[in-house]
């Protein structure tokens, strides 16, 4: 018992005299908590419509039939990129992280949001485009698929736009944290 309290007093005086903060940084942690809660957010809600989408769509037809379909097929992308994020914010908790390496990564990271943010505007622009196209088309199969997809299309690039708008705020509060911290440390 003695020889760990030594070790761990041993490894907190030898951390405090690097000048390396530890993960334990509340900038890092609250970046990869955040980070975490997020990509299981976006994997519930592609793991949702991927089972409602495929048993939804044998289940209906037409227009339904198609925005079902591709609820499912939009998320297998959605469930891909929430389990590399998760993982990469898993990897990132490993590392210790300086006052400068977490302002590079609030700001990395807020970047990445809002060009997401503005991806999302774009697939919503899309999917009005498609579904404008099924109105117009004289095809009966070809105007369901395109309404429906253009449907599907339009929600998914809305619940990614409230998603990534609810993130660039919560990480602007990161960023400004980081922003206040360096402020005490460089004049």
């Amino acid at each position: 018992m003695n020889f760990l309290l030594l070790v761990t007093v041993g490894v907190m005086v030898c951390g405090a005299v690097r000048g390396q903060p530890s993960f334990n940084d509340s900038l890092a942690h609250d970046r990869n908590r955040v980070t975490k809660t997020a990509m299981l957010t976006l994997g519930s809600w592609a793991v949702a419509n991927i089972a409602t989408g495929f048993v939804a769509a044998g289940q209906t037809s037409g227009t339904t039939k198609y925005g079902w379909q591709m609820n499912a097929y939009w998320n297998f992308i959605n469930l891909g990129l929430a389990g590399m994020g998760y993982l990469r914010a898993l990897k990132d908790e490993r590392k210790t992280h300086s006052l400068l390496e977490n302002y590079d990564a609030q700001n990395a990271l807020e970047k990445i949001y809002f060009f997401n943010f503005g991806l999302d505007v774009g697939y919503i622009g899309a999917g009005l485009y498609l579904h404008e196209r099924g109105l117009n088309s004289t095809n009966l199969k070809t105007a369901a698929q395109l309404k429906g997809y253009g449907t599907s299309i339009i929600v998914q690039g809305g619940f990614l736009l409230l998603m990534d708008g609810v993130m660039i705020l919560v990480h602007r509060h990161n960023t400004a944290r980081v922003r206040q911290r360096l402020a005490r440390v460089v004049p």
